[in-house]
């Protein structure tokens, strides 16, 4: 049995801003960056699943 499919795009994740400067602190931004797109990949998949039966 499949779900109704959504009419509406979800909004992608704001993506916090990368630093110019500092090793650490340019490495955590871009670790939070992709784990908040891979949770967004994630949150769509799961609504695809859904919409298709699969």
């Amino acid at each position: 049995m499949s779900a109704s499919c959504i009419a509406t795009r979800p909004v992608a994740p704001a993506l916090p801003p990368v630093p110019s400067h500092g090793i650490f602190e340019q490495v955590q931004a871009l670790l939070a960056r992709e784990q908040l797109r891979a949770a967004h990949v994630r949150h769509l998949e799961t609504l695809l699943d859904a919409c298709s039966g699969g």
